[in-house]
């Protein structure tokens, strides 16, 4: 029997748990021609919520372009990409094409081929860019092309951009004025911005000062529900023909701190442990520590590596986020057992969150700090510094 929890990729529609409204919203996002902000951290999902939004569209005959923005080096990369394939979804056929992109994508310039074996597009563009505004302007000219092609369309169509906020560490601080003077006169396209550094982009869109204010709506990707992440683990296992014990369940959602990427994957190796039935056929508290302590000391390279490149002084920082759960962390008995000053640890903080290692996570009216990767902690505390 196939395992149930899957991670590691995109998931499908029926592999995520409890996301049809923010499945639902990117749909209809679309559909309208409207504009939205999936925002959350990674490893909650956005990726896989896009991916079935995306397939909805196709069943229902939208034209969806979907891109991760950090795939791409540069934006001009990018912007080429999207040409060749606004070439083979909305210029018609193959003998009209190259003229009708020609005359949508002028400022671009652009040359556009197709491989006849591997039956795909592919696009150069004859214009040089060199400057961050430069390649800025690339993406708006590209993006203006597809407008005018998808005015022309009968069906709706959707361009979602995934790790969105690359666009501007690419472009610079213009780079949102230059995007939003473009997106804002689009009438014929559905646009979703995804992205994981929140606070960015919780500022980019309601800082009244900033060119994203109010362009479009906001969706917040959070937890999944405890209740629906524990009945959808109960089933996968039942399913297969195992036993729960009493506070499995709630052992995997702890350990991996209800982060879905994480709960997904310890849940994986539980379930391929008790079918190669080496401690029978029964999900117990035991068997769900042991299967994560395997799972991190198999990690451990990878762990070790980053563990390595951090300073002292962010060391002794990111122990203390896992001790203290992420509060309080600038108090005198926290600054005193880490053996820091106010300042250095400040500082500390700031780079671990620059490196993607933590992330300020605001809830029911506070903020603390957490690993982005939950299981790192666990790490930690095998090597006994938590």
């Amino acid at each position: 029997m196939r395992n149930p929890f899957q991670y590691g990729r995109e998931l499908a529609p029926a592999d995520l748990v409890d996301r049809q409204e923010e499945i639902a919203t990117c749909v209809r996002t679309v559909q309208n021609r409207e504009r939205l902000f999936l925002i959350g951290p990674r490893r909650y999902g956005k990726t896989s919520i896009l991916k079935a939004a995306s397939e909805t569209l196709h069943g229902q005959g939208a034209i969806v372009f979907r891109y991760s923005v950090e795939a791409y080096p540069t934006i001009e990369m990018l912007v080429s990409r999207l040409v060749a394939d606004a070439t083979e979804k909305l210029a018609g056929g193959r003998e009209k094409a190259s003229e009708k992109v020609r005359k949508f994508f002028a400022r671009l310039r652009p040359e556009v081929t197709f491989n006849v074996t591997e039956r795909s597009w592919s696009a150069t563009l004859g214009v040089s860019s060199g400057t961050p505004h430069e390649q800025t302007q690339l993406l708006v000219d590209g993006l203006a092309g597809v407008e005018r092609l998808a005015a022309e369309a009968s069906a709706p169509v959707g361009i979602m951009l995934d790790e969105f906020q690359h666009l501007i560490e690419l472009g610079g601080r213009s780079a949102e004025g230059q995007l939003r003077s473009a997106v804002q006169q689009h009438a014929s396209l559905g646009y979703i911005f995804a992205g994981s550094k929140t606070r960015m982009l919780i500022e980019m869109t309601t800082e009244a000062s900033r060119p994203f204010y109010r362009l479009g709506e906001r969706l917040f990707v959070g937890p999944v529900p405890r209740a629906d992440f524990h009945g959808f683990l109960h089933h996968g296992f039942v399913r297969a023909g195992f036993k729960v014990g009493e506070g499995a369940l709630e052992g995997v959602l702890d350990l991996a701190e209800e982060v879905p990427y994480n709960v997904q994957m310890l849940a994986h190796a539980c379930w391929n442990e008790l079918a190669l039935g080496r401690r029978g056929a029964t999900l117990t508290v035991a068997v769900v520590r042991q299967v994560l302590e395997r799972v991190v000391r198999q990690d451990d390279p990878f762990y070790t590596q980053v563990w390595n490149l951090l300073t002292s002084a962010q060391q002794k920082a990111l122990i203390a986020v896992v001790r203290e759960k992420g509060q309080n962390l600038h108090s005198s008995r926290v600054l005193r057992e880490s053996g820091l000053s106010q300042p250095t640890m400040q500082r500390a903080l700031a780079a671990l969150k620059s490196r993607d290692l933590i992330r300020e996570e605001e809830r029911l009216g506070q903020t603390r700090l957490r690993l982005e990767d939950p299981f790192f902690g666990t790490w930690l505390a095998l090597l006994g510094h938590t």
